[in-house]
């Protein structure tokens, strides 16, 4: 039996972009045979360490991504809208409580991780409410079809889930992360690990691991 190809994908639910590469990623899942892992990591922590600034901080790329992020979405199918306030929920708010469910459910329920992730999204991008709110959470939780959302709620607060967010950033930086959507795969041929960054490397990830890509709806 052939072994499946393994992508790491290190992801915040602040970037907008990371959303795009999680949903076409996900979309190559079986045509491609991927082991996809997923890794909910803190992009403040990211940015700090590797030196990077957010495109809010300059504004010609804040202008840029504003129009940009609409396009991608129209191109994905995906119901993005713009923040009302995008420095108050970046900035202000932040993503830590839903960080720490998302690690929460890497350990307890990996299976709904995707789509934990996926509703965490919807609720920021496409809704514009605050998913750092434990009532939204446990909505996310639900849609995601926990089995105990209690049980989740709870367990994101204790150090194992806080620790889990923490090795994931660690793994992100040790591999020269500087930003969202990262993603890690070993090239089945030469054995030698490659890293990705940016919504549209999928392409590429396919090039690199011997895989056509066949656009943004892949037959399945």
């Amino acid at each position: 039996m052939a072994v499946r190809t393994q992508v790491k994908f290190y992801y915040d639910i602040l970037s907008p972009y990371a959303w795009f590469g999680f949903e076409n990623l996900c979309r190559y899942q079986k045509p491609w045979d991927l082991d996809l892992q997923l890794r909910p990591m803190n992009i403040w922590k990211i940015m700090s360490e590797s030196g990077n600034t957010g495109p809010w901080r300059n504004p010609s790329k804040f202008s840029f991504m504003n129009r940009d992020t609409q396009m991608v979405a129209e191109m994905l199918d995906l119901p993005y809208k713009p923040l009302s306030n995008f420095a108050e929920a970046a900035a202000v708010r932040g993503s830590f409580p839903t960080l720490k469910t998302l690690a929460a459910c890497q350990i307890l329920y990996p299976d709904h991780l995707e789509e934990l992730s996926r509703q965490s999204w919807l609720g920021l991008y496409s809704r514009d409410i605050d998913i750092t709110d434990e009532g939204n959470i446990r909505h996310f939780a639900r849609a995601a079809q926990i089995p105990d959302v209690d049980k989740l709620i709870e367990f994101s607060s204790c150090n194992e889930a806080k620790q889990q967010l923490v090795d994931n950033t660690t793994e992100a930086l040790d591999s020269k992360c500087f930003g969202a959507p990262w993603y890690t795969v070993t090239n089945p041929t030469t054995g030698k690990r490659e890293k990705f960054f940016g919504h549209d490397r999928v392409e590429m990830l396919g090039w690199v691991i011997g895989k056509e890509y066949k656009g943004h709806h892949p037959p399945q």
